[in-house]
């Protein structure tokens, strides 16, 4: 196979359509081959003719990833999985399995440019975006590779994915398409740091899976302090691309919000963040995801204490938001949010 090839997959089903006018129902064996079979190569699809088969495996890669390494938490039963490129880059994706199935948290970037403070892969230097083809490989080869099913998928790995928004784009379609994954959008969630103009433009597209704000300071000042390329989009306008995008596509909005001792897991600092969100009147209030510190190695930020992250998390429910706290997982594999490098 030509490792120069373009992934079959960085096409959307329209592009793979138009390359079989008159019949359509190849695209959709084709299709069948690689999202339900599982085929490992062009020549497997055996229903095809056997000049098509030649002629996708000239001009197509089926995989552009392979497998270096996968490392199994010994706490938990995370697993990251350590991908190389055809040019032989490395980047990880994060698989957190359940009894029936499991979620994956996927890559968007090799390397990433945001260079949040308190963020490993912010410290990765930007080598490129990850293709559409590159994105779903990692949910297609992970399911082989571990022997389960992918039902949720998490846009929450290395890179920012409204960076790389155009093949985001592309790699949920095939996700959620019946042609592709057929995964429901509410089962997958894309996470930004809130690229005010891209967050609009993923609406108007008609993008409907959920959407997670990392805003991690509920003042511009805080945030560009720990965030400084990000806030260069002041929060109002952040909150009101995501009020646009929530009514555009009906989907669910989360706030994250990382916890930083002594930086920003105050009790001021939850007055603040109830304060500017309820000054942004969304029609339907959104959930806050809270984010106990992982840390990371080199960095100078800690965990918040027990004591401030509790009070944290009582202030918000007390006032009766909709709010969590994640439970950490996979940090001894240094997997866990914010650890990715």
């Amino acid at each position: 196979m030509r490792r120069e090839a373009p992934h079959l997959l960085d096409q959307t089903y329209p592009d793979l359509l138009s390359r079989f006018p008159g019949e359509s129902y190849r695209a959709r064996q084709v299709c069948t081959w690689v999202f339900k079979r599982r085929a490992g190569a062009f020549e497997d699809m055996s229903d095809l003719p056997q000049d098509v088969r030649t002629d996708l495996e000239g001009r197509f890669s089926l995989f552009k990833l392979t497998p270096f390494d996968i490392e199994r938490s010994r706490v938990d039963r995370t697993v990251k999985i350590i991908w190389k490129t055809a040019e032989g880059l490395s980047f990880a994706s994060v698989i957190l399995p359940r009894e029936n199935y499991q979620s994956i948290c996927v890559s968007t970037q090799v390397g990433c440019k945001w260079g949040c403070r308190f963020c490993a892969s912010g410290t990765v230097p930007f080598k490129r975006n990850l293709s559409s083809g590159e994105i779903l490989d990692q949910v297609l080869q992970s399911e082989k590779l571990l022997g389960q099913k992918v039902r949720n998928v998490l846009f929450m790995g290395m890179g920012e994915p409204l960076a790389n928004a155009a093949e985001t784009v592309k790699a949920a379609g095939w996700m959620t398409a019946p042609e592709g994954l057929g995964i429901r959008p509410s089962r997958i969630v894309l996470s930004t740091t809130g690229i005010a103009p891209a967050i609009r433009r993923i609406a108007e597209e008609g993008l409907k899976v959920n959407l997670a704000l990392s805003l991690h300071a509920a003042n511009d000042e805080l945030r560009k302090t720990i965030m400084p390329r990000s806030a260069r989009f002041p929060i109002p306008e952040v909150l009101e691309a995501c009020k646009f995008y929530q009514a555009r596509s009906g989907a669910e909005l989360t706030i994250e919000y990382i916890l930083l001792g002594g930086v920003n897991d105050g009790l001021e600092h939850a007055e603040e963040l109830i304060r500017v969100l309820k000054s942004a009147r969304f029609a339907r209030m959104p959930k806050v995801n809270l984010i106990p510190y992982n840390p990371v190695n080199g960095l100078p930020y800690r965990e918040p204490s027990r004591k401030s992250a509790g009070r944290f998390f009582e202030f918000l429910a007390g006032k009766k938001w909709n709010v969590h706290t994640r439970r950490p997982q996979g940090q001894d594999l240094q997997a866990a949010c914010g650890q990715l490098a």
